[in-house]
């Protein structure tokens, strides 16, 4: 994920430093300590990250940050999150893309590892209900329509029930709510990923990304990871998943084995893991036809699949 911190003073810079010790998506985020006389270059630097996605979190006050981001918020669907903390580690505040963007649960995040309270203030969020953005992003879905969204949030909070339903034929979902019928369908890439033991989060992060980006992909187009079941445990593996909160599938060498296609094979990866391939054969075992062949670096492997037909992966 990208992450970038802006500080204003001294003490906010301290903090900072802190919280890319303490908080792990923030291990290598991009700091910019303003002094009052670089508007420009701030300027420039926000809206370098707010293109980039991910989140920015503003070590200051709420106004200065507000202030900052205005001319560059766009849409709830595509802003990233935007976070406050004060110099002082008291409060966290998300201020903008609280669900989609996950700004309510990086501000928890950094709450919890910096001892500060966070102020969450979504009404779903307050009230304990459920929040279709929330589902959508975690059960690899796309997004309904802007107008969908307040409207289901608003039946939710006037006490509505919910109905949800699995429709693998279709390859969706269907959320009823009283007469209301809201269809959310799945998102159609899955990411077969095979790693060596022991690989980094950070390098799993760096290098998916370069992946993404060279097939003019973005993260909100993958619906789920499928991988070999030896990595189920992997911890560079499941963080990235639940940083990125992408479902994993994973299947038995013998399944993986019994997949039909043209793959690239290793003999060294069969001795191994009991599978010549785990990639490609995982994107194929997900129910996907092979979008972008095995590319490998950092000890990982990655290919990019494309569904063609229902799973039954829910």
């Amino acid at each position: 994920m990208n992450s970038a911190i802006v500080t204003f003073t001294d003490e906010g810079r301290k903090l900072s430093e802190k919280i890319r010790e303490e908080i792990s998506i923030f291990s290598e985020a991009k700091v910019y300590h303003a002094h009052g006389d670089e508007e420009g270059d701030l300027h420039n630097f926000i809206q370098s990250n707010f293109t980039k996605g991910g989140v920015i979190l503003f070590v200051g006050a709420m106004g200065i940050a507000v202030r900052l981001i205005a001319p560059f918020v766009e849409d709830k669907t595509t802003d990233p999150a935007v976070v406050v903390i004060d110099e002082k580690g008291k409060y966290v505040i998300p201020i903008l893309s609280g669900h989609i963007g996950g700004a309510n649960e990086i501000s928890g995040k950094i709450a919890a590892g910096m001892g500060a309270i966070p102020v969450i203030t979504t009404a779903t969020d307050l009230n304990g209900k459920f929040a279709v953005d929330i589902y959508a992003k975690e059960n690899g879905l796309e997004l309904p329509a802007k107008a969908d969204i307040v409207e289901i949030s608003s039946r939710v909070l006037h006490g509505e029930e919910v109905k949800i339903k699995n429709d693998p034929s279709e390859d969706s979902v269907y959320i009823t709510i009283n007469e209301a019928v809201y269809r959310l369908k799945r998102r159609p890439y899955v990411l077969g990923i095979g790693c060596k033991k022991g690989v980094r989060y950070s390098q799993i992060e760096a290098y998916i990304g370069s992946v993404l980006q060279d097939c003019r992909l973005s993260l909100s187009d993958i619906g789920l990871v499928a991988t070999i079941d030896l990595k189920k445990n992997e911890p560079g593996l499941l963080e990235w998943c639940r940083e990125h909160k992408k479902k994993m599938l994973t299947f038995t060498p013998a399944e993986l084995m019994r997949q039909e296609g043209d793959f690239s094979g290793s003999d060294f990866v069969k001795q191994t893991t009991g599978a010549d391939n785990v990639c490609e054969r995982a994107v194929v075992a997900a129910g996907c036809r092979i979008f972008a062949k095995k590319m490998s670096n950092y000890g990982i492997t990655v290919a990019i699949g494309i569904r063609e037909k229902a799973g039954d992966e829910s």
